[in-house]
């Protein structure tokens, strides 16, 4: 059978090759074990911040020693002037800081609603964010306390100085990040865009290879000149080398590192075999631009390079230019990313990811396609042992 024997050609071709082993089996395994160790905190801690206590009162200290138990925060360096905060900030010695001026207690106590300023840099959006939180919470938490005291000094019961001090409840309900946690959240990013990048210049290589040497006649023969069974054949066994790789990853990811997975199975199957799929097929059009290895693993490379800035986790594509609007709806892991991170963690309902299922077929049928370029290129001579630029100017 004309498949089986395109397997077994191509299964030759990269058996003894460690090199192929360590492309597509052994580094993604090795970054997304790493990965699962960078984030095992879960979230950053103890993130050094600056602190400038003007006041220096009973009321200031207790506001430094809340923002130093912050589990986000290490009150680092107490300062004697803003400029001195301002410029460890700029070195990068701290993430934020935090000025208590002059008089805080006692305007707090004479209802003069004193300011206190809070610097931090946005630029590491994840950090700045944290740091945000955790402190406008812990202020909040103890502007209301120290209300609920100066109205229980003033004749009312403490329970109902409370609830007079905290008139406006807030219910939240985080979909983003549910857990607060940064290793269920950017984890599955980083495994997709670890994966994605091997996926793609694994494929480029095994058939680019065939163009660099001369072999694309003897790949079509075994294929019986079908250029479908010869990419189905070729792409088999890296198919099952990166199933195994999310079969593992997943298995002690979810298993047991017990990270939650709270929605459909099956629609996480379903989407990881297509991204997989998806990924195999766009490699074809690298290739087929002009049958070049080197300049299809070029260009290939520089497509999957900023994946991961461009999935719309960490800054949402709603809010990018169109040109990366459009760069991020080519790629396949914005598509696996959303619905791994909704069945996983958001538990949505399974028929909002059809869309992005369905364009996940998309891309598989726009990189099928250029396989009929690919065998009108493979049967062209001019294009075996050919130099980068002769291809080129063949185009």
């Amino acid at each position: 059978m004309a498949y089986i024997d395109v397997v077994k050609r191509e299964i030759k071709r990269f058996y003894n090759r460690p090199l192929v082993w360590t492309v597509a089996f052994i580094m993604p395994l090795c970054m997304c074990f790493m990965i699962c160790l960078i984030f095992s905190k879960g979230s950053p801690t103890n993130l050094p911040i600056a602190v400038l206590n003007e006041d220096n009162s009973e009321i200031s200290r207790m506001f430094v020693r809340n923002l130093n138990a912050l589990p986000s925060c290490k009150v680092k360096y107490q300062v004697t002037s803003l400029s001195e905060g301002h410029q460890l900030m700029t070195d990068g010695k701290v993430y934020a800081f935090f000025v208590i001026p002059r008089d805080f207690q006692k305007n707090l106590y004479r209802l003069k609603q004193p300011k206190l300023a809070f610097y931090y840099n946005n630029q590491r959006i994840l950090i700045g964010g944290i740091i945000s939180k955790d402190v406008n919470l812990m202020v909040q938490t103890m502007m209301v306390g120290i209300d609920a005291k100066m109205r229980n000094k003033r004749g009312l019961p403490m329970e109902e100085a409370i609830k007079q001090s905290n008139l406006i409840r807030v219910d939240d309900h985080i979909r983003s990040n549910p857990f607060f946690n940064y290793q269920y959240f950017l984890s599955l990013v980083a495994f997709g865009h670890i994966l994605q990048i091997h996926l793609i210049l694994t494929a480029v290589w095994a058939l680019g290879t065939e163009f660099k040497l001369g072999t694309t006649k003897v790949w079509l023969k075994t294929a019986d000149e079908s250029i479908w069974i010869a990419f189905l054949g070729k792409m088999t066994p890296y198919f099952i080398i990166f199933l195994a790789l999310f079969a593992i990853l997943f298995t002690v990811y979810f298993g047991f590192m017990q990270v939650p997975y709270v929605g459909s199975v099956s629609m996480g199957i379903l989407a990881t075999l297509l991204f997989i799929i998806s990924c195999l097929a766009i490699s074809s059009i690298f290739v087929g631009i002009n049958g070049n290895f080197r300049y299809g693993l070029s260009n290939s490379a520089f497509y999957v390079a900023m994946g991961f800035a461009f999935a719309g986790v960490t800054y949402p594509v709603m809010s990018m230019p169109l040109i990366a609007k459009i760069y991020s709806a080519t790629l396949p892991l914005s598509y696996w990313v959303k619905v791994m991170i909704n069945q996983s963690l958001r538990q949505i309902p399974v028929v909002y990811d059809f869309k992005p299922i369905f364009l996940l077929v998309v891309l598989m049928s726009l990189g099928l396609l250029s396989l009929i370029r690919i065998k009108s290129l493979a049967k062209d001579e001019k294009r075996w042992y050919q130099q980068w630029w002769r291809n080129f100017l063949i185009s």
